[in-house]
């Protein structure tokens, strides 16, 4: 799966992966992210309907760097809010798209309280 698709489709009792305060997020990857997984989360949950299916949202949110850099509303997460050049928009959509379309494996550990996203690199 993508990791966009990991971010909204991977709960824990109805809970989202982000959200699950008892829980911790490992990552397995060579080549690093550009944001942290928490940053993407946030970055989804503020275009993304959690739990939709592809028709009821709008994956150009991420999948295409251009309407991210023209579309997204930089204020809605306190890490895109101080991007106001639009060098820094256009650089921050080409790296959410990278980023959320890398392919990616969770596992779930109860016992360790851990989610852990394999990525394939």
């Amino acid at each position: 799966m993508k990791l966009y698709q990991a971010l909204t489709q991977v709960t824990v009792d109805d809970t989202m992966i982000d959200d699950v305060t008892n829980f911790k997020i490992t990552t397995q990857l060579q080549a690093p992210l550009h944001f942290t997984p928490g940053q993407l989360y946030h970055y989804i949950d503020a275009v993304l309907k959690s739990g939709a299916h592809h028709e009821e949202n709008n994956l150009r949110y991420v999948t295409d760097a251009a309407f991210i850099a023209a579309n997204y509303d930089y204020r809605k997460n306190d890490f895109t809010a101080s991007l106001q050049a639009f060098d820094d928009k256009v650089a921050f959509a080409q790296q959410i798209v990278l980023d959320l379309n890398r392919h990616c494996s969770v596992n779930v550990y109860p016992d360790k309280r851990e989610f852990q996203i394999i990525f394939v690199d």
